[in-house]
């Protein structure tokens, strides 16, 4: 009941809310081609209304022009006010009619038979606009309010000026305030359904952009999860092999290596407790296939040079073994920029160039721009390649940089701080 009660106030409010402003007013400060046809149209409307209410209140009336001129303006002026301020525009609309409802019905020479007609086609027309643009933009109960009090208005109109109550057109604008009340709930159902459509789209974007960048963490952290565990699994040996190898270690040695062996053995075991669970059921088969190194670089090349892509390569420097975390992902982050060449730069020409410091690796990927631009469509992608090659960089504390060159070309380039073996 309270609640009700608590409606019904808000409502009443909002009826003589006479200051509000429209949710979404056609005089944007952002003119476009689409408002401005919107304002045009108001307008033109408005000089209907002010034209055809010249007319018949000149017929109807023996006023002077001016006093015509300024009732037709009266009944125009809320087709261009409710574009600001909708419920003073709705009352003005209205109120306008009275003037008019009752000199008809002082002057008109009533008969028992005479239907009376107190509602102007200028007024209908002009009422009718306003309050369908009215109800648009507030809740049920003030627009069901607002086409009562017309009904009203329309009925007191008939019954006070002939005494009996008979059909007239004030009625029949209260049935068409109310199809067009119908429409207007068809109307705000739809709009609120693609409101919430464009709320779950956005918020799956949202969702499958965080799936995308979370399954990319967790392929790193799989690949991590065999480098530290085949090192791990190398110092178990070790130490175990150890007191073997050199012959009359004191006890406090040996149980020194067995104290490593031990160590590593648990850690081994909690590595593959913590990380082992963010492989899928899709990797189990693929679990203990070895990881790629820089040897398979000639392999990848060729994959690229079927997939159309015109390939320039160099490898410089010292080559040699690296850590096996390096090489993965130096080979990682080769793959990722070739394939963002293959879907965003179609036929492009690219330089690969791995250069062998003394203590860094250095990469660079560049491409062309695509001979296909502006032919193809682009490929939607929300930029997770290059994420993911900058958290694989970040986790050796290497650095990537990517972007567009002075000459057109655009280059990932990173270089891997290494120790020579």
């Amino acid at each position: 009941m309270a609640s009700s009660f608590r409606a019904a106030g808000l409502a009443g409010r909002r009826l003589f809310a006479l200051s509000a402003r429209p949710e979404r007013t056609v005089a944007s400060k952002r003119p476009t081609l689409m408002r401005g046809l919107r304002l045009l149209g108001v307008s033109l409307l408005a000089l209907y209304v002010a034209a055809v209410g010249v007319g018949v209140v000149a017929e109807t009336l023996p006023w002077s022009p001016a006093m015509i001129v300024a009732l037709a303006l009266a009944q125009a002026t809320p087709v261009i006010l409710v574009i600001y301020r909708p419920i003073a525009a709705w009352w003005l609309s209205l109120l306008a009619a009275l003037p008019y409802l009752i000199l008809v019905g002082l002057s008109a020479e009533q008969v028992a038979d005479e239907a009376f007609w107190p509602w102007s086609v200028a007024g209908i027309v002009a009422h009718l606009f306003v309050a369908v643009l009215v109800a648009y933009q507030v809740p049920p109960p003030v627009y069901l309010a607002q086409w009562l009090i017309t009904a009203v208005v329309a009925v007191a109109a008939e019954t006070i000026f002939t005494g009996r109550a008979q059909i007239n057109n004030g009625l029949v604008l209260s049935g068409l305030y109310a199809v067009g009340l119908a429409g207007v709930a068809i109307a705000r159902w739809l709009r609120d359904v693609r409101r919430e459509l464009r709320h779950q789209v956005g918020l799956t974007e949202r969702e499958r952009s965080q799936r995308t960048v979370l399954e990319e963490r967790t392929r790193i952290a799989r690949e991590l999860h065999d480098v530290v565990a085949h090192h791990m699994s190398v110092i178990a040996v070790q130490a175990e092999a150890a007191p073997y190898r050199v012959s009359a270690l004191d006890p406090a040695a040996t149980e020194s290596f067995a104290s490593i062996r031990q160590n590593a053995l648990a850690a081994l075991t909690e590595t593959r407790q913590i990380l082992g669970m963010l492989r899928s059921e899709q990797d189990s088969d693929n679990r203990y296939a070895p990881q790629p190194t820089l040897a398979d670089l000639d392999q990848l090349f060729g994959n690229c040079r079927s997939a159309g892509l015109t390939l320039k390569t160099g490898i410089r420097g010292d080559v040699r073994d690296l850590p096996e975390q390096v090489e993965l992902i130096a080979y990682r982050v080769i793959q990722e920029a070739l394939s963002n060449v293959i879907r965003h730069a179609p036929g492009a020409d690219v330089e690969v160039d791995v250069a062998y410091g003394p203590a860094e690796l250095d990469l660079r990927v560049a491409n062309s721009p695509s001979p296909a631009a502006g032919r193809l469509s682009p490929v939607v992608a929300a930029g997770h390649g290059l994420t993911g090659m900058r958290e694989r960089a970040a986790v050796l504390g290497a650095s990537l940089r990517a972007g567009r060159r002075d000459d057109g070309w655009y280059e990932v380039a990173m270089s891997l701080p290494v120790d020579r073996r």
